[in-house]
């Protein structure tokens, strides 16, 4: 047990710990569905792979998350990128309740934080098209621990977290323990 030790009491050692664990993280997954109402895009989303276990005890202990969401509807146009027409982003807060005993997603209970169907998102368009003239993007960026959280636990470990190294470090595990993905879907009509 001493030579864990003393394989951790060096601070190289302990960042390049901290990075490969924080580079095990497994894909996050997007899968969306949007529908044509009138003048209205309906936006269904489920993201899969959020949490994985780490997360999850991250969470459950006590420090919180947010995810971001980012919903955009394009319009398309031929031999061309095609030209965002609206777009809406919202800030979800994830947090352990001890109440409910279970994860929140926006103080909804999370059945099953590896598969979270996410609230439909409305989006407004201005004037109603055929749905094959419109594409939709969801963009979701999950971030449960952040520079400064990293900052507060190297200083309880080392005692000196102020320098560009650790800064830099603490900077480039925090940003690998982000988890991001996108999916885009077609605007279809309503079934």
């Amino acid at each position: 047990m001493s030579w864990l030790w003393s394989i951790f009491s060096d601070r190289r050692n302990l960042a390049v710990a901290l990075l490969l664990l924080a580079g095990a993280a497994k894909a996050q997954e997007v899968a969306c569905k949007a529908f044509l109402a009138g003048t209205r895009a309906l936006v269904d989303a489920t993201i899969h792979g959020l949490l994985d276990r780490e997360l999850l005890r991250i969470v459950k202990l006590g420090v919180p998350g947010k995810l971001t969401v980012e919903a955009s509807v394009s319009r398309r146009r031929q031999l061309w990128f095609g030209r965002i027409v609206t777009m809406a982003t919202r800030e979800l807060p994830l947090r352990w309740s001890e109440e409910r005993g279970a994860f929140e997603l926006d103080g909804r209970a999370l059945a099953d934080p590896e598969h979270i169907s996410l609230e439909r998102i409305p989006l407004p368009l201005a004037e109603a098209e055929e749905p094959a003239a419109y594409q939709v993007e969801v963009v979701t960026r999950l971030v449960v621990v952040t520079p400064g959280s990293l900052g507060r636990v190297a200083h309880l470990l080392e005692g000196e977290s102020d320098s560009a190294l650790t800064r830099t470090l603490l900077g480039a595990i925090a940003n690998d323990l982000t988890r991001s993905a996108s999916a885009s879907c077609p605007v279809e009509k309503r079934r």
